[in-house]
């Protein structure tokens, strides 16, 4: 091998190393640190799903799931608006997580075996159960009523699931969003809807033809969702929630966005 050869060769090898060096450094960059180096935070939100999110007449995200995402943007930048709401479903949150199209999920996300496969979930921040929403004079009462009846359920969400296995004679209709669902049930295409009970209780209030019946069943808990294992950051976020449990924080969103029906829920 020649000397000019040689030579040739170091230099692709020194090259290599470097570009290696880099393609390591650059992934090492964590998170938390890209949301620093951005200077916000992108967070996946509903905009269909009050009190946890949804958006006014004038187009502003609102909502419970909102606000905490308001206060992890104070707690990074000392700036409440340094955070950018991407408007999310049941269905693809997670997929939008995945692909970096926002840093971490708000989003009403029922912590499941199945799904902690797949993200990093936070502690628990709120607990529900589920309950259905029919027409004013419906005769339906609860689950055992669903045999041979529609019921819409949103595509992605756990009720889907959840009435296939309570309530396997009934037929499931899947829809993407809530105001759909709801619209199924009041043209009479949908017998009955599914859904979160914080969720159906608001409902209710919002459509005076309409009541929620049943036992809230398989209660369990939202946790928020950031990448799997981005364990840094989920250890980020279960501290700010630890810090707005104990400053009181928590506490004041909670009568904020649930203290009308308050009585029907459980806090974790």
């Amino acid at each position: 091998m020649g000397a000019i050869r040689r030579g040739i060769l170091r230099v692709a090898a020194a090259t290599l190393v470097a570009a290696l060096g880099l393609a390591v450094w650059a992934e090492a960059e964590t998170t938390l640190e890209g949301i620093k180096k951005r200077g916000k935070i992108v967070v996946g939100v509903k905009a269909d799903f009050p009190p946890f999110g949804y958006v006014d007449s004038t187009g502003k995200n609102l909502g419970f799931d909102v606000d905490v995402a308001l206060q992890f943007a104070e707690a990074l930048f000392n700036n409440p608006s340094k955070v950018e709401f991407v408007a999310v479903t049941s269905g693809n949150r997670i997929p939008f997580l995945q692909s970096g199209k926002i840093d971490i999920i708000i989003a009403t996300v029922t912590v499941t075996e199945e799904r902690k496969q797949v993200v990093e979930f936070s502690d628990p921040y709120f607990l529900s159960g589920s309950l259905l929403l029919v027409p004013k004079a419906s005769p339906i009462r609860g689950l055992e009523d669903l045999g041979g009846k529609t019921v819409a359920v949103i595509q992605g969400a756990i009720q889907d699931k959840d009435v296939e296995q309570l309530a396997p004679k009934a037929t499931r209709v899947k829809f993407g969003k809530v105001s759909e669902a709801v619209l199924a049930v009041k043209g009479g295409r949908a017998d009955a809807f599914a859904q979160d009970d914080i969720l159906i209780l608001t409902l209710v209030k919002e459509n005076p033809d309409m009541k929620a019946v049943g036992r809230p069943f398989i209660p369990r808990p939202y946790g928020i969702a950031v990448r799997k294992g981005d364990v840094e950051f989920i250890k980020w976020v279960n501290n700010q929630l630890a810090k707005m449990r104990k400053d009181g924080t928590y506490d004041k969103l909670w009568k904020k966005h649930f203290g009308e029906v308050e009585a029907n829920l459980l806090k974790p």
